[in-house]
C-alpha cells in the first residue's frame, strides 16, 4: 500500500522530489537524486524559492508554494468539503486533485507515473450546465475533478478537442479556464468583458497577453482564456510572484515596503537566473507600466507569473487577470505592488515607473523610453481596439491616463 503521508512530485513528466506530510502536519520536500544530477545544486527549475538541494527543505516557501497551486477562499473549501479534507490541508487537497496544475509540475501517490490521463468528451448541454452552475462543481458522470488552479474567481478547466470540449480526468491536461461572469458578491460589473478587452488591447499595444474570446453557455456569459503553459500539447513550467518570492496568498496585495519592494526582489532574484537579463527587466517594466497606464487595481502578486525554462532559466510570463477595475470602482486604488515606494494608483506616475526600473539596473534614459513608449502604444491601439457598450466608459479615462504617463516621463 502507498504511504498516505507521501507524494511524488514530478516536472515535465519526470520524477523531480518527494513530498512527505509529517505528523505534525508540516510538509518535507526531499529531491531526487536524479533532480541534483540533471539540474545541479542551487538550480531553480521548480520555484525561484526552491532552489535545488541534498539537504530536506522544509520552510515557509515550500508550504507557501503548495498552498499557491489551489484555489482561494469558497472555491477551496467547497473543494476540500467535497473530498473530505481537512481545510487548510494543501497535502490533503493535491493528493487527490494535483495531477493537473498550473505549470508542469504535477502530484501522484509514490509507484504511480501522472500517465496521460483520460479525457471525457462533454455535449454542448453538459459544457453549458457546467459553466452554469459554477461556483458550484457538478462533473459530468460524476467523474472526478482532477484539476487545480490558483485564483478567487470560480473557474472550470476544459481540453478543447475539435469544435468541442472533454473533461480531462486522472491528470489529462486541460488547455483552457471558462471563468464565468460572477453570479454574486461581485465587486466590478461587468469583470469579464472588461478582461476580455484588456487583453486585447495590451495583444494590439504590442504587449504578451492571453489569449481569450467571450461565450456564451446556455445564457450565462464567460471568459474563455487559452492557457499559455500548455504549448503543443505539452506542459510548460511557471509560476507567479507569490510562489516566486515565498509569499502566502493572503499577503498577495504588497504593503509598503521597509527595503526592497516585490519588483526589485523579482529583477534581481529572477534576473539572476534569466535566460537574458535585459529582456526579463524591460519585459517587467513594460507589463507594470501597462497596468498601471490602464489602471488595473489588482495587479498583485498571484496576477504575475514567471515562466521557467527547462534548464531553470527565467522570464515574464505574458499578461493574465487584467482589468481596469481602478476607473471602474474608483476604490480599488491598490496598485497591488509598491512603484518606487507608491501603492497607491491615484498617485503613481511615470517618474515612479522609471525611478523603480532604475532601482533595478535599467539605464534611466531606457527606462524612460519604455514607459513612453508603452504608453503610447496603449493610445495608439484604444483605436483598434473595440469596447462593448457596457464598458465603452473606460475607453477616454485610459487615453487619458496613456497620453499623462507618455509626458510625464
Amino acid at each position: 500500500m502507498p504511504d498516505p503521508n507521501k507524494l511524488t512530485v514530478w516536472l515535465r513528466g519526470g520524477e523531480l522530489a518527494e513530498l512527505e506530510r509529517l505528523r505534525t502536519g508540516r510538509l518535507r520536500l526531499r529531491f531526487s537524486a536524479a533532480a541534483v544530477s540533471t539540474y545541479g545544486i542551487n538550480s531553480r527549475p521548480l520555484s525561484l524559492s526552491l532552489p535545488i538541494t541534498t539537504k530536506r527543505v522544509e520552510s515557509p516557501s515550500l508550504e507557501r508554494y503548495l498552498d499557491n497551486l489551489l484555489p482561494e477562499s469558497g472555491l477551496r473549501g467547497a473543494l476540500e468539503r467535497q473530498h473530505g479534507v481537512r481545510p487548510g490541508d494543501p497535502f490533503g487537497l493535491l493528493s487527490i486533485i494535483g495531477r493537473e496544475c498550473a505549470g508542469a509540475v504535477q502530484f501522484t501517490v509514490p509507484g504511480v507515473h501522472p500517465g496521460a490521463g483520460r479525457l471525457h468528451p462533454l455535449s454542448t448541454k453538459e459544457v453549458d450546465r457546467i459553466v452554469r452552475d459554477l461556483p458550484t462543481i457538478v462533473t459530468p458522470d460524476d467523474l472526478p475533478v482532477s484539476a487545480s488552479l490558483g485564483g478567487v474567481q470560480a473557474k472550470v478547466l476544459l481540453t478543447r478537442i475539435g469544435d468541442g470540449w472533454a473533461w480531462p480526468t486522472d491528470g489529462a491536461m486541460s488547455t483552457h479556464l471558462i471563468k464565468p461572469e460572477p453570479a454574486s458578491g461581485i465587486s466590478v460589473n461587468d469583470l469579464i468583458w472588461l478582461e476580455e478587452w484588456t487583453l486585447r488591447l495590451a495583444r494590439n499595444a504590442g504587449l504578451p497577453a492571453a489569449h481569450a474570446k467571450l461565450a456564451d453557455f446556455d445564457g450565462r456569459m464567460a471568459i474563455v482564456v487559452e492557457r499559455y503553459d500548455r504549448l503543443g500539447g505539452t506542459r510548460t513550467h511557471q509560476e507567479d510572484f507569490a510562489q516566486a518570492l515565498g509569499i502566502a496568498a493572503s499577503d498577495k496585495y504588497e504593503s509598503l515596503p521597509v527595503g526592497p519592494g516585490r519588483l526589485r526582489q523579482i529583477a534581481t532574484e529572477a534576473g539572476a537566473e534569466a535566460a537574458d537579463l535585459a529582456v526579463l527587466h524591460q519585459d517587467l517594466l513594460r507589463l507594470v507600466t501597462f497596468n498601471a497606464v490602464i489602471g488595473n487595481g489588482d495587479a498583485h502578486s498571484k496576477n504575475y507569473s514567471l515562466r521557467i525554462g527547462n534548464q531553470g532559466t527565467f522570464s515574464l510570463a505574458p499578461l493574465y487577470d487584467a482589468a481596469p477595475v481602478f476607473l471602474v470602482e474608483p476604490r480599488f486604488t491598490h496598485f497591488g505592488h509598491a512603484v518606487n515606494g507608491q501603492t497607491n494608483l491615484r498617485y503613481i506616475t511615470a517618474v515612479h515607473l522609471v525611478e523603480e526600473a532604475v532601482g533595478w539596473g535599467v539605464p534611466g534614459e531606457l527606462a524612460r523610453d519604455l514607459v513612453v513608449e508603452v504608453a503610447e502604444a496603449v493610445g495608439r491601439a484604444l483605436l483598434s481596439t473595440p469596447a462593448d457598450s457596457r464598458i465603452s466608459q473606460v475607453v477616454e479615462p485610459v487615453a487619458a491616463r496613456a497620453a499623462k504617463f507618455a509626458t510625464q516621463a
